[in-house]
């Protein structure tokens, strides 16, 4: 039994952070440990080698190959399937993934067989014993869409794990030939590991808590340490939705990573509310090895946040910005870009970054219609491109009063003092400048400036036809 596992890349017009972070795909990782040990299983990451497919498929033909799928990646997974099943007619095709799971409509293609919802280690490893044993359907297995003429089919549903201690350790032996290309920003290599997922908290645009029923799934500190321990990139993206979610966890894998004698450096995404609430917890993982933390701040007005579900006390965002300026963790505050934007909402959001210095990054993220969320099922009828590759948190896919143009032009010119600041507050002037990988981060962030420039014109050359 053959397999081939696809990142796809993504499509040319998502800007995103894809030419400034490059993420070994940690799920297909997952997956592929996870398949019976008689199984010859390929990974090939698009993202990092777009040419790699073509090179594989003259080499290995699959029995089975499978494709993850971001919303950004509806058109790149179709056609990677598109060309594998080309190359090899007989060979069965599988979409998972966080999209695939919230819209499985966007993936009724001819080029796609069943659609995995929801957690694929247990599913995908079904399939395959099926396939072994000479299935020709697969109704029988939980978690699956079936392509069925014009009509997805579901199979019963696969309830969500209690616990990712099931999961197998990721085989990132099947990514050793691209690990040299992952990196993160300025960090010059990165490994991924995933130590929860879900978050319960009702944002109206995170898809997040659709993904999980508003459930939180965790990996024990046991095995996060043993992972931890084995990889040789000596930074860590924690990518999970809310990490700090159960602070008295997240207390004990930072003690067991001290203990052990573990020394990197980590990012993650925290919520201010467990941040202000958990100072001590945050100066122990200070000492661990957290150099920065992604934070939702949002907005700087109160009622709006409070519109937008996040559920933030008032005065919540500056004890976490004290907490984290004591502790000499770094933040990267993310800001909603509201459709009623004006220069002078930019500025503000500029004084307050200026005025606390625990702020290394800004992240402006225009409110994104995510499919599958509360908002995209309130506005659906108002949003102005269903091209996926827009859903990038770069592009404005809800009518604005500040010309789309002129919105973009305004993120450019904010993101230019983002990056000056950055070289000051991560001290970067203090580092090897001269390296080939800053070279490699001057060229991604020049093109994403190129690409911002150009943004406008996606909107409008993908609008939908109004009748």
């Amino acid at each position: 039994m053959k397999v081939l596992l696809i990142n796809p890349p993504c499509g040319p017009r998502t800007i995103g952070l894809r030419h400034i972070a490059r993420i070994e795909p940690l799920n297909l990782e997952l997956l592929a440990a996870g398949l019976p040990g008689s199984v010859d299983v390929r990974i090939v990451d698009m993202e990092v080698a777009p040419g790699d497919l073509e090179r594989m498929l003259a080499e290995f033909r699959p029995d089975i190959a499978g494709v993850t799928s971001e919303v950004v990646h509806v058109d790149t997974a179709k056609a990677a399937l598109a060309r594998v099943r080309a190359a090899a007619p007989g060979c069965l095709t599988v979409v998972g993934g966080h999209h695939p799971t919230l819209w499985p409509q966007d993936f009724l293609d001819p080029a796609i067989d069943l659609i995995v919802r929801g957690e694929g280690v247990a599913t995908l490893r079904e399939i395959c014993m099926a396939r072994a044993a000479g299935a020709s359907e697969y109704s029988d297995i939980a978690g699956l869409m079936i392509r069925e003429g014009e009509a997805l089919v579901p199979t019963r549903p696969r309830p969500l794990p209690r616990t990712l201690d099931d999961q197998p350790m990721p085989d990132r032996a099947l990514t050793t030939r691209y690990r040299d290309r992952y990196f993160y920003l300025w960090e010059q290599r990165v490994a991924a590991v995933r130590s929860s997922v879900g978050c319960s908290f009702p944002c109206v645009f995170c898809s997040c808590r659709v993904y999980t029923n508003g459930g939180f799934i965790a990996r024990s500190p046991e095995l996060l340490v043993e992972e931890i321990a084995r990889l040789d990139e000596e930074f860590v993206y924690l990518c999970d939705d809310h990490a700090f979610h159960d602070p008295a966890r997240m207390e004990e894998l930072a003690e067991r990573l001290l203990s052990a004698g573990v020394r990197k450096r980590y990012f993650t995404y925290a919520r201010a509310d467990a941040i202000a609430a958990n100072p001590a917890l945050f100066r122990l993982w200070a000492r661990a090895g957290l150099s920065l933390v992604m934070t939702g701040l949002e907005s700087l007005d109160y009622e709006r946040l409070r519109r937008s579900g996040k559920r933030i006390e008032k005065g919540c965002n500056e004890a976490a910005l004290a907490v984290l300026a004591e502790t000499g963790i770094g933040m990267s505050a993310g800001f909603l870009v509201e459709p009623h934007f004006t220069a002078r909402d930019f500025a503000a959001i500029d004084d307050y970054v200026r005025r606390h210095p625990a702020i290394v990054l800004t992240e402006f993220t225009p409110l994104t219609p995510f499919p599958g969320t509360p908002l995209y099922r309130k506005i659906q009828a108002d949003i102005l491109s269903a091209d996926r590759q827009l859903y990038d948190l770069q592009h404005f896919l809800m009518p604005t009063k500040t010309p789309v143009k002129q919105l973009h032009r305004l993120m450019r010119r904010a993101y230019g003092q983002v990056i000056l600041r950055a070289f000051f507050r991560a001290r970067l002037w203090a580092g090897p400048m001269w390296r080939l990988h800053f070279l490699r981060l001057l060229g991604g962030l020049l093109r994403t400036f190129r690409a911002l420039g150009r943004a406008h014109r996606d909107i409008r050359a993908h609008a939908p036809a109004r009748g």
